[in-house]
């Protein structure tokens, strides 16, 4: 299962798009929606009130939250696999706060990158074809120090990085495969 930031699928999950998603049929009242819970069948018309901005709570179970606590108690299951459901439907809806690089693997994001890193020139990438390919200096984050080279899937998605420092030390099983193109170092 990919990473699922969940501080991220709030801020871009509004209760309206959980509603949505769940199919919760409710009176809504200006931020506010009112209804019975289909989950725990008691407590009336007004057993579940859900307010935009705040959370939701539902009376007959005494439970309470944010959009993916929401979708956990509807479909009785995990909260990671609610969030999964609400990412997934953010990425469905184009409303994905990912980068708009062509073909990525949900949940993994391009690394920023510096295409113009003396590493990066170091090990014979011109800054403009690193910039093209994906190629850079990772500042930070768990490549850091490392020239990031991005592995892609056949399909052109983003599969993943591999640090390196030194060109001629990527793995020999790799050595002679068309996807990894060799660039000669630039001599002075």
């Amino acid at each position: 299962m990919p990473y699922l930031d969940f501080t991220e699928i709030k801020r871009t999950t509004t209760f309206a798009d959980a509603v949505s998603l769940l199919g919760l049929t409710l009176k809504q009242h200006s931020n506010q929606w009112r209804g019975p819970c289909p989950v725990c069948q008691s407590g009336g018309d007004r057993a579940l009130v859900i307010t935009e901005g705040k959370g939701f709570y539902c009376f007959a179970a005494q439970k309470g939250g944010d959009q993916i606590a929401l979708v956990a108690h509807i479909k009785d299951i995990p909260v990671k696999e609610a969030a999964e459901l609400l990412a997934n439907k953010l990425e469905r809806k184009g409303t994905s706060t990912a980068e708009p690089v062509t073909g990525t693997v949900p949940g993994l994001k391009p690394l920023d990158l510096d295409h113009e890193h003396d590493a990066v020139i170091a090990l014979g990438f011109d800054p403009a074809d690193a910039q093209q390919l994906g190629i850079g200096y990772a500042g930070k984050g768990i490549m850091r120090g490392l020239v990031a080279i991005p592995i892609r899937l056949p399909s052109g998605e983003l599969a993943g990085y591999v640090g390196v420092t030194d060109i001629s030390k990527l793995p020999p099983r790799w050595h002679g495969i068309n996807s990894v193109v060799p660039f000669p170092k630039k001599t002075a």
